[in-house]
C-alpha cells in the first residue's frame, strides 16, 4: 500500500542517489601524511588571495617593475577579501595610481583577480552578510562541513534548522546559505602547512616588501617551494642507490593507502589512478634498478617530454585568444548559472555549453538530437535530461567535450551503449537524427556517420588519448629519478628535459631514420621513423643522449624568432666520426624486451581485496540453453539480437521462433542489399502480422559456452570464454608433445585439472607460455631464434614474432606488400626445434636454460 512514509522512500530512492563513498583525498605536497584542504576551506582561501597579492608587481614603462609594500598588500587585501572578484582598474584607483601602471598579472586575458570566493558567497546579504566575517575561521568551516554534507532532503532540512538555531538566519536565509555557490575541489596543502605559509605570506617582509611564496615557504620553515625531494637515501642490499616504489616519491601525486605493513606497496602506500602512468612508472623503477646493477649509478639522466618546442609570437597570440574567448565564455555560463538558481561549478558550465551546442544561433529551438523534441532551460538541469557520450564511453574511453550532447533521458536510455548509427541507422528516425545532427558542431558531427566507431579506432584517435598520457608520466617521471639524487643546492640537479619535437628534428637532420628500413618506403634519409620496429625507441633514446643544452638553447631560440624556418636552417653535426656506424651496430643487437602480463590467477585464495584478477573471464553476453547440441557437441544456444542486424536471407534462419521466422521470409523473400535494410527497418511497423514493434530477435547458433549454475546446481545460462589464459605443452609417456589451451575462465576455478593429466597423470609439463613470453628455437641450420608468444589457436598452433616486431601484427601478416609473416609451429615442430622459455630482462640479456630446459624431474612424494 502506497502510504506517505512508503511515498517519501520511493521518493529518495528515484531522485537522490545514496550516499557516495567518501573519496580518498591526496596528501599535503609540504607535510607528509597531512590530508590536503578543501578549496571551500577559508584557510585554503586566504592563503591563495595573500599568494596572489604577494606576487602582485607594478609595472610603469621604463621602471623595474616593484612589489607591493605590506602596507599596499593589506589594502588590496581589504579591498578582496568579501568580494568575488575586482577588476585591476579599480585595484589602481585602490592604491591611487597613475593611468599609466599596470600590474604584472594583468593583460588582455586576464581584466581582474580573484577575491575569497566563500566569504563573498557567504557574506552576501541574503546569506549571512556581515556576521560571516565575524566568525572565526573554525566557525565558518563548520558551517561549509555541514553544508558539504547535506545529501538529502532530511538531510538539507537538519541543516536548514541548524542554522536558523545557532545564528538565528531566517528561512530564507538558511535556504540561500544551503544553496551557495562554493569551489570544489581541493588545494595543494594541507591544514598545518597552509596555516605556517599563512603566517609567513602576511607578516614576512624582505627589503620593506611582502614575500613571494618561493620565499615564504623558507621563511614558514619548509626547505624549498619546487625541490619536493626528502632526502632520504634509497639503497639496494648491496649499498646501490636505487628507485623506490614510486609511491614512497611521489606521495603528493597519489590517492592515500591502507597504511597495513601487510599489504603490498600498491595497497599500503597508495597508487596512481591512471593505470597507463602507474605501469609506466613501475616499468621505469625496474629498468633503472637493473642499470644501476649492471653499471652503476648514473652520473646524468637525460629524459624527453612530450611537448612542442617554443612556441612563436603568432602562436602565443592564437592560443591567448582562445584561452581569452573559452574563459569569458565560462564566466557567462557561471552568471546564468546563478541567475538560475544553479551551483556556479565545472560540472553545471559543462551542461550549459553542451546545451547551448544544440543551437547557438536560436535559444528557442534547442531540440534532442535523437527525438526532436525541445530541451529547454528550465528543464534542462532536471532528471528528464542528461549528457549522453555520442560514440559509448565504455567503447572508446573518450570523455572529451567534443563526445558528449546533452539529449533526453529517456532516448539515452533507448541508445544504450551504441553508436547513434547503430542505435537508428535502419529506422525512420534516422532522417530527423542525421538532419538535427547536421546543425553541431563539427567535432561531432562525424560521430554521426554509419562507420564513425571505425573512424575513432584509427591511428589518429589512439595518439591523441596517448599524448596525454605520456606527457603526464614524462612529468612524474623527472620528479621520480631525481629520488636518484638526495642532495640539494647548487649543482644538483642531474636530470635535464628536452622536448619531443627536438627529437624528431635531430633525428631526421642526422638522417637516423633509414638505420631501421620500412618496406613501404625506399630508402634513405628523408623516411619517416620506422614505427614498426619497436628499436626505433632506442634511436630516440641516443638522440635524447646526444642533445646538450646548448643545442636545446639555440633552437628554442631560433624557434621562437623565427618559427619553423629557423629551426629547418640549423646544421646538427654528428657528435664522433662513425657516429652512425657505430649506432647501427648496437642497434641491430638490440633484443627487444617485453612486458609480460600473467594475470592474477595465482592470486585466488589470498584474502578478499588481493584476490583480484586480470582480464575478462568471459564474454559479456549471456547465452540460453536449448538443451540441443551439434554433431560437433557444440551447445545450442540462444541470445537476443537486434532486428537490424539481420543482413540477408540466409540469417533468419537462426531465428528461434518459428512465426516470426516465417513473417520475416513473407516480408523480405527476393530482396538483398539496401532493399533488404530497409525492410526489415519497416517490418515492426506493419500491420498484417502479430509482432509489431518488435526490435530485437531470438537467435541459435552452435557454441562451446561456459554454463552457469544457480545455488541448486540447475544450469540457466552460459557464457562463451573469448579469452585464453595460457598455452601447456605436455610430453606424454611416448615422447609426443601435446598442446593444451586454458582459458581464463578455467584457469581461475579452484580445484581446475588439467584435462591431458587428467588423461595421462604421468605427462610432463615442458612448456607454459602466455603472450609476450619469449621462447628460444634452434633451427635445423643450428641457428637460435629469439620469438614472442603473439596468440594460440585452438587447434594447438602456437603463434610467434621476432621481439622487435611491432605494429598491427595480424593485419600485416595478411598484407602480401609486407614482408612481415607469423612463425608458426605445432608441437611435433617445437620439440624438433628445442623449444624452451627464455627470458630477456630489462635491459635486453636472454637468459636462456638451454634444451631441454628441465631435464630432473620431480621426486614424487612417499606414500604410508
Amino acid at each position: 500500500m502506497l502510504t506517505n512514509d512508503v511515498h517519501d522512500r520511493l521518493h529518495e530512492i528515484i531522485f537522490y542517489q545514496r550516499p557516495l563513498k567518501a573519496p580518498q583525498i591526496g596528501m599535503c605536497t609540504l607535510i607528509a601524511g597531512d590530508p590536503r584542504l578543501p578549496k571551500a576551506h577559508p584557510l585554503f582561501q586566504r592563503r591563495r588571495l595573500l599568494e596572489e597579492l604577494n606576487a602582485l608587481m607594478i609595472v610603469r614603462t621604463g621602471e623595474v617593475a616593484q612589489r607591493l609594500t605590506r602596507e599596499e598588500r593589506d589594502i588590496l587585501f581589504l579591498k578582496l577579501k568579501d568580494k568575488g572578484k575586482v577588476s585591476f582598474a579599480t585595484l589602481r584607483k585602490t592604491l591611487k595610481l597613475d593611468p599609466d601602471a599596470r600590474f604584472n598579472k594583468e593583460s588582455e586575458n586576464r581584466t581582474d583577480l580573484k577575491g575569497d570566493e566563500v566569504a563573498a558567497a557567504m557574506g552576501a546579504k541574503t546569506r549571512f552578510g556581515n556576521r560571516w566575517a565575524h566568525l572565526s575561521a573554525e566557525e565558518q568551516w563548520e558551517v561549509i562541513a555541514r553544508l558539504e554534507e547535506v545529501e538529502s532532503d532530511a538531510d538539507d532540512a537538519t541543516f536548514r534548522a541548524w542554522l536558523t538555531e545557532a545564528y538565528a538566519l531566517t528561512p530564507e536565509q538558511a535556504r540561500a546559505v544551503a544553496n551557495a555557490p562554493l569551489p570544489p575541489g581541493y588545494g595543494r596543502f594541507g591544514e598545518v602547512a597552509t596555516r605556517r605559509l599563512v603566517d609567513a605570506l602576511r607578516d614576512g617582509e624582505k627589503d620593506g616588501r611582502v614575500l613571494v611564496y618561493s620565499e615564504a615557504v623558507i621563511a614558514a620553515g619548509f626547505d624549498h617551494h619546487s625541490d619536493l625531494r626528502t632526502g632520504e637515501i634509497f639503497e639496494d642490499a648491496q649499498g646501490r642507490p636505487q628507485l623506490p616504489y614510486y609511491g614512497v616519491a611521489l606521495e603528493r601525486h597519489i590517492m592515500p593507502g591502507t597504511g597495513d605493513p601487510s599489504h603490498s606497496d600498491e595497497m599500503r602506500v597508495g597508487r596512481l589512478t591512471n593505470p597507463t602512468v602507474h605501469i609506466g612508472l613501475n616499468q621505469l623503477r625496474r629498468i633503472v634498478n637493473t642499470l644501476i646493477r649492471a653499471y652503476g649509478p648514473p652520473a646524468e639522466i637525460a629524459i624527453e617530454l612530450a611537448r612542442e618546442l617554443k612556441l612563436t609570437d603568432d602562436d602565443k597570440k592564437r592560443i591567448n585568444k582562445e584561452n581569452n574567448d573559452n574563459r569569458l565564455a565560462a564566466e557567462r555560463r557561471g552568471l546564468k548559472l546563478e541567475q538560475l538558481g544553479q551551483r556556479n561549478s565545472g560540472a553545471n558550465r559543462a551542461l550549459l555549453k553542451l546545451w547551448e551546442e544544440i543551437n547557438s544561433e536560436n535559444v528557442l529551438s534547442r531540440p534532442c538530437v535523437y527525438c526532436g523534441e525541445n530541451i529547454g532551460i528550465e528543464t534542462l538541469f532536471s532528471n528528464s535530461v542528461n549528457v549522453d557520450h555520442i560514440l559509448p564511453f565504455a567503447l572508446t574511453l573518450d570523455d572529451s567535450n567534443g563526445n558528449k550532447i546533452v539529449c533526453h533521458t529517456r532516448c539515452n536510455q533507448a541508445k544504450r551503449r551504441q553508436s547513434p548509427f547503430e542505435a537508428w541507422g535502419h529506422t525512420p528516425r534516422w532522417e530527423g537524427i542525421s538532419a538535427r545532427a547536421a546543425q553541431l558542431p563539427k567535432n561531432k558531427r562525424w560521430r554521426f556517420e554509419p562507420d564513425a566507431m571505425e573512424k575513432f579506432k584509427d591511428e589518429s584517435g589512439f595518439q591523441a588519448r596517448h599524448l596525454v598520457d605520456t606527457q603526464y608520466l614524462a612529468r612524474l617521471s623527472r620528479e621520480y629519478l631525481a629520488t636518484l639524487y638526495p642532495d640539494k643546492g647548487e649543482g644538483t640537479g642531474h636530470i635535464w628535459v628536452s622536448p619531443g619535437r627536438l627529437t624528431e628534428m635531430v633525428r631526421r637532420k642526422l638522417g637516423l631514420n633509414d638505420l631501421l628500413p620500412d618496406h613501404n618506403f625506399g630508402g634513405g634519409a628523408d623516411q619517416a621513423k620506422n614505427r614498426l620496429d619497436h628499436r626505433h625507441h632506442a634511436i630516440d633514446a641516443v638522440v635524447v643522449a646526444i642533445i646538450d643544452r646548448s643545442m636545446l638553447n639555440a633552437i628554442a631560440k631560433a624557434s621562437g624568432e623565427e618559427g619553423a624556418e629557423g629551426r629547418e636552417r640549423i646544421i646538427i653535426p654528428e657528435p664522433w666520426d662513425g657516429f652512425r656506424d657505430d649506432l647501427r651496430t648496437a642497434v641491430n643487437a638490440i633484443t627487444v624486451s617485453h612486458r609480460t602480463d600473467h594475470g592474477t590467477a595465482s592470486k585466488a585464495g589470498l584474502p578478499k581485496g588481493q584476490d583480484a584478477t586480470a582480464g575478462r573471464l568471459h564474454n559479456d553476453t549471456a547465452y540460453g540453453f536449448t538443451g540441443e547440441t551439434d554433431a560437433k557437441g557444440n551447445s545450442i544456444v540462444v541470445r537476443r539480437v537486434p532486428l537490424s542486424s539481420l543482413k540477408k536471407l540466409a540469417d533468419l534462419d537462426r531465428i528461434r521462433d518459428t512465426d516470426l521466422k516465417a513473417a520475416l521470409h513473407q516480408h523480405l523473400d527476393g530482396l538483398e542489399g539496401k532493399a533488404f535494410e530497409k525492410a526489415v527497418a519497416d517490418f515492426p511497423d506493419r500491420e498484417w502480422h502479430p509482432f509489431g514493434g518488435i526490435r530485437r530477435v531470438r537467435v541459435t547458433e552452435a557454441l562451446s559456452v561456459i554454463p552457469i549454475s544457480d545455488r541448486n546446481g540447475h544450469i540457466y545460462k552460459g557464457y562463451k570464454g573469448d579469452s585464453n589464459y595460457r598455452y601447456d605443452v605436455w610430453e606424454l609417456p611416448g615422447g609426443k608433445w601435446e598442446a593444451e589451451v586454458v582459458s581464463t575462465f578455467d584457469a581461475h576455478q579452484p580445484g581446475w585439472i588439467s584435462n591431458v593429466r587428467n588423461l595421462s597423470p604421468t605427462a610432463r609439463k615442458v612448456l607454459s607460455l602466455q603472450q609476450n613470453d619469449v621462447v628460444a628455437a634452434t633451427s635445423p641450420e643450428q641457428e637460435r631464434l629469439l620469438l614472442r608468444v603473439v596468440k594460440f589457436g585452438q587447434d594447438g598452433r602456437l603463434y610467434l614474432a621476432e621481439p622487435q616486431e611491432g605494429g598491427p601484427l595480424k593485419s600485416r601478416d595478411a598484407d602480401k606488400g609486407d614482408p612481415f609473416s607469423y612463425f608458426s609451429f605445432f608441437p611435433a615442430k617445437q620439440k624438433a626445434w628445442s623449444f624452451r622459455k627464455v627470458r630477456i630482462d630489462e635491459i635486453g640479456r636472454v637468459l636462456d636454460p638451454g634444451f631441454p630446459a628441465r631435464t630432473a624431474r620431480r621426486k614424487t612424494r612417499k606414500t604410508i
